[in-house]
């Protein structure tokens, strides 16, 4: 089985559960971390305590991303840890990363604001947050306690979990080896995913910021690439979908908005593309995907994942919808004054033809 856009890895924890072989990939590597926490830390791993670290008196915080958020000295600390995890086991070190993830997101809810897929960054240094030595070790600590006491309830099987850093326009597994796919690609709903991760991804010392690779490679990203100028091989509805948005009356509809979308469908389109040529004949696929809207036009991610499937082979089964009633589009207060209508939530199953 497989989940080429894994995120945090339930599909890969479920199929487990059953007792599936699985491999589950993500571009994100905090989703990677999530994922081997959920999937293959033991039951039984015991937290750890770093009161005894102590910080060389030259450690140097200078152009570490923990700073967009943190003083110094309280930026030397969480570095002392994260080194001092490299050390762990396996599975202490994951649930330490995790544990990171949780209290440095928790330390900085200061920087949040009504939007929850977007994190703010202090303006000058008098803003950026100092705590002490003792209340980040309590906080890392008692983290850990946290997910320790959840990995304790979740059933375990002993079958194989693969768990990747990888781009699904490129998956490394062999053609024709997989029995089954159950993924949820990101819809086209304009999510930063790199910045609503950006402090997760600072404690793994990437710089969402500064340096863009990572931003610029996940799927919905609103950065473009200058891949995204080149023709698309894309069908029918992925182009009428282009050309309303192109033609839309709002500011930059036909630049920027729309070479975002068109980056996005290509990105989705390649998905596609690879998990039939992974795909062995006669395997099933069951996507999980949410129709929404660019201003006031409908962008219908359904039917248009069904017709690009569709010309890689895979042959539509069935289409249940359900209706959605709170659309992330909300969000966005500007977003609020185009009229929109209802939105469904679709699984999709389709199977690989066993001749193309």
């Amino acid at each position: 089985m497989l989940d080429p856009w894994n995120g945090s890895g339930t599909t890969t924890l479920a199929a487990n559960t059953l007792g599936h072989s699985v491999v589950g990939l993500d571009r994100n590597p905090v989703a990677s971390v999530v994922a081997q926490l959920r999937c293959k830390v033991p039951m039984n791993v015991e937290p750890i305590r770093f009161s005894s670290l102590r910080i060389r008196a030259s450690a140097r915080t200078q152009n570490d991303p923990l700073n967009y958020w943190f003083d110094d000295i309280t930026t030397a600390r969480i570095r002392a840890w994260t080194s001092h995890l490299e050390h762990a086991s396996p599975s202490n070190r994951t649930m330490g990363l995790v544990a990171a993830f949780r209290a440095v997101r928790s330390l900085t809810k200061y920087f949040e604001g009504s939007n929850p897929t977007w994190v703010k960054r202090a303006s000058e240094n008098e803003e950026r947050l100092c705590f002490t030595h003792s209340e980040i070790d309590e906080a890392f600590f008692s983290e850990q306690v946290f997910l320790a006491s959840r990995l304790s309830s979740v059933p375990r099987t002993s079958a194989s979990v693969s768990l990747l850093t990888a781009d699904s326009a490129a998956l490394p597994l062999a053609t024709n080896s997989i029995d089954i796919i159950v993924t949820s690609p990101p819809y086209l709903t304009r999510i930063d995913y790199a910045v609503a991760y950006a402090r997760e991804l600072a404690v793994l010392g990437i710089d969402v910021f500064s340096e863009k690779t990572l931003r610029k490679a996940l799927m919905g990203t609103t950065l473009t690439r200058q891949a995204s100028m080149t023709p698309s091989l894309l069908g029918p509805m992925a182009e009428a979908l282009l050309s309303d948005i192109s033609q839309h009356e709002s500011k930059a509809s036909s630049s920027y908005y729309m070479k975002q979308a068109k980056q996005y469908l290509n990105d989705l389109n390649s998905g596609l593309r690879e998990s039939a040529r992974v795909s062995k004949p006669g395997a099933e696929m069951h996507l999980v995907v949410q129709d929404s809207y660019y201003k006031d036009v409908l962008v219908p991610l359904a039917e248009i994942c069904i017709e690009e499937a569709k010309r890689y082979g895979w042959e539509l089964q069935e289409h249940e919808m359900f209706p959605v009633k709170r659309l992330l589009t909300t969000l966005n207060t500007s977003a609020r004054a185009y009229k929109k209508g209802d939105v469904s939530e679709s699984v999709i199953t389709f199977t690989r033809r066993k001749h193309d």
